[in-house]
């Protein structure tokens, strides 16, 4: 029996951190356009170069989903794959997997699509979960059932601009219209798989510092944190040393922004998951 693991590229994570594992973990890239320019969400995209790219264009800026071809190749590569999706409210890429996965069942091959309900560090906590799982030799079925309805993910977000989260329909045009004319930097969470404003705050400073105490407020057991942050590495450190202060016995990762993620987090965006 042959297992693997699928993500899409909003999951920020590179294959090359995976290699040697027993369980292969594959991303299937998203597609960012600026104007006539298109751009595939993987290991050779230069997230820096792209973030430079929108900002100087004036051109129309939009993401799309891969085909369900793109999955379809990789599930059949292995007997049972476990495959990790944004969320399904802000992406069509579940419903692409799960048209996927119907195809290649007929076949015999085993998919569980799992609809990660959020995005970036989610995606990436969820691999490591079901890692550990497999590890410890549990059976298919449960590791989708923990995945699903045991383990409790959350995410909470900040960002500086949401020019492409507005434009692309990502989030309530009237919630960042509001932000954007008051210069806030609003504290979002990821609820149910869609965007939801928690608190108005000024400054990032204190937006930041709500967002650290309002973290047990949503899961008061997490254990695990991953702070993805685009384009500052500083405020993303001093997040961090914010959150060991308070929560001195979790484990904090810090994940720079992919494409996908860059391309609706923006500069400063920073996305904190924990589980």
């Amino acid at each position: 029996m042959t297992y693997q693991i699928i993500v899409d590229s909003a999951s920020d994570i590179l294959e090359s951190e995976y290699e040697g594992s027993l369980y292969p973990v594959k991303v299937v890239p998203l597609t960012i356009k600026i104007g006539s320019e298109e751009y595939i969400d993987d290991a050779s995209l230069n997230p820096d170069i792209l973030l430079q790219k929108m900002v100087e264009s004036k051109e129309k800026q939009t993401t799309s989903c891969p085909n369900p071809s793109a999955f379809e190749e990789l599930f059949r590569k292995a007997d049972t794959t476990f495959c990790i999706t944004i969320s399904a409210k802000l992406s069509g890429t579940y419903n692409s997997a799960c048209l996927a996965r119907d195809i290649v069942s007929k076949d015999g091959h085993k998919v569980f699509v799992i609809d990660s309900k959020a995005v970036a560090g989610v995606e990436r906590l969820m691999v490591n979960d079901i890692i550990k799982d497999l590890e410890n030799n549990v059976d298919a079925l449960s590791i989708y059932d923990n995945m699903t309805n045991k383990y409790n993910y959350n995410l909470l977000f900040v960002l500086s601009t949401f020019d492409n989260l507005i434009k692309n329909g990502r989030m309530n045009k009237f919630t960042g219209m509001v932000a954007s004319f008051l210069s806030i930097r609003p504290l979002f969470c990821a609820a149910n798989g869609e965007i939801k404003l928690i608190k108005k705050i000024r400054t990032l400073t204190k937006s930041l510092q709500s967002l650290v105490d309002e973290m047990p407020n949503l899961n008061a057991m997490f254990k695990e944190v991953v702070i993805t942050y685009c384009a500052n590495i500083d405020i993303a450190n001093n997040l961090k040393n914010s959150i060991l202060n308070k929560y001195p016995e979790v484990i904090v990762n810090l994940v720079p922004t992919r494409g996908l993620t860059t391309f609706y987090a923006n500069k400063d965006g920073i996305i904190v998951s924990f589980r």
